[in-house]
């Protein structure tokens, strides 16, 4: 079987299969992601994808953050990049890629377009993660960052086919071929010195990409079924590793972010919730050292003075500067220069923790105090955020009017139709 069949068959089998666990756990993935797309159009970069509503024409959907009613394409594009503009978005480790901005966007703009109940949006879901991190971690997940690719920008087309296959009902064979015209796109670089709408767009083109992919091939069009196999192994240096076992749907495996900031810093700001905890005086202290493995690094900084707000989310500088301020959570915390008087902070690589890769993204923090004192501590997974945390910081980015987009979400397998979960299209700010 072809790594695209493989795929195809794997993203209908978690759909059909998903218990009642993982469907209300998919429910939740749903909400979460409309709250990191709500906090995205606050973002300093989103005012600058109005322009994509010029060039991408009308149409009949709402698209959060833009007046008047727009294309699908524009729908999922600009949606997919708020949804990961502050790094808030669902992730999966092993796979390296965050498959809540590429799947649930496509899930909930083809399914109001199509007039489908909630039901379909969970089996949409819960396809589009099996497909996408199925993807990443077959072919070496935080390894390619190390070659200089972004797993998400590069699979994440996978994600938003599989789902949108799964709404417009295709087989198996046309899910392998929307599949395939998804791969055969498939690209993005890591962004080096400035990130920007450059790098962040490359999630909502990806989705955009993917759901376009599905329509092509419900209309007939063909594709490479082997894409994956040769040409990919061929252009990422290394043939695709073995399919992973499937007793569970990828989508039980992704975990929730606690922090709006690049996810290599979660566990050093778990270690720092640690010593806090401790009674350690973090507050007194001059300078933090963080361990990551060296893979990280291609991602994350020490930088004080970014050019913009999407390195500053990468920047070590600015997480424990948030942490210490109380405000971690909050996506302020990353948006404007760093506070005054903020600690020394530094980033190095640590080869030790590499070997942790790719299930664990470990991190480890040394706090040199007042006087000479130290004291570390490694994480070497950051803690999951409860469902009542994940609500709550739902219900923060929603604003007023939260609890009646809340409540149907939350009950995704009921709601009458997925056009209700998108509403209202303005945001709240």
């Amino acid at each position: 079987m072809t790594v695209l069949a493989d795929l195809a068959a794997r993203a209908r089998r978690a759909a059909r299969d998903a218990d009642a666990a993982t469907r209300s756990l998919a429910a939740l993935h749903v909400l979460d992601t409309l709250g990191c797309v709500a906090a995205g159009a606050t973002h300093p970069l989103a005012s600058g994808l109005a322009a994509v509503a010029e060039v991408g024409g009308g149409g009949g959907l709402a698209v959060t953050g833009l007046p008047g009613r727009h294309s699908l394409r524009t729908a999922v594009l600009v949606e997919g990049t708020l949804a990961h503009l502050d790094e808030y978005d669902a992730f999966h480790p092993s796979a390296a890629v965050v498959p809540s901005a590429v799947t649930v966007p496509a899930a909930l703009a083809v399914a109001d377009r199509e007039r489908l109940p909630g039901r379909a949006v969970a089996d949409a879901v819960i396809a589009g993660y099996e497909a996408v991190v199925e993807a990443g971690t077959r072919f070496g997940g935080p390894r390619l960052y190390e070659r200089a690719w972004w797993p998400t920008a590069l699979l994440g087309a996978l994600g938003a086919a599989a789902a949108t296959a799964s709404l417009l009902a295709l087989d198996e064979e046309r899910t392998t071929t929307a599949l395939g015209i998804a791969a055969a796109g498939s690209g993005g670089l890591l962004g080096a010195d400035v990130l920007g709408t450059g790098h962040y767009a490359l999630v909502g083109r990806a989705a955009a990409d993917g759901v376009e992919a599905a329509y092509l091939a419900r209309a007939g069009a063909t594709a490479s079924g082997t894409v994956l196999d040769g040409p990919a192994a061929a252009a990422l240096g290394a043939p695709p590793l073995p399919a992973t076992d499937s007793a569970r749907p990828h989508l039980d495996g992704c975990s929730f972010k606690a922090y709006p900031c690049a996810r290599p810093l979660h566990a050093a700001l778990d270690a720092l919730a640690a010593l806090a905890g401790e009674g350690v005086p973090l507050g007194s202290a001059r300078r933090f050292e963080i361990d990551v493995p060296g893979p990280m690094l291609r991602f994350v900084s020490d930088d004080r003075e970014p050019p913009g707000p999407t390195e500053a989310a990468a920047s070590a500088a600015f997480a424990v500067a948030a942490f210490l301020a109380g405000a971690a959570d909050d996506v302020a915390s990353y948006r404007g220069p760093l506070p005054p008087g903020a600690p020394e902070v530094v980033l190095r690589a640590a080869p030790d923790l590499d070997r942790h890769l790719p299930e664990h993204w470990s991190a480890r923090v040394t706090v040199r105090l007042p006087g000479g004192g130290l004291v570390r501590k490694e994480v070497r997974d950051p803690v999951e955020p409860s469902r009542e945390r994940i609500i709550a910081k739902v219900r923060r980015r929603l604003g007023p009017g939260a609890s009646a987009r809340i409540a149907p979400c939350l009950a995704l397998d009921e709601a009458p139709r997925a056009s209700v979960l998108r509403e209202p299209a303005e945001s709240p700010y």
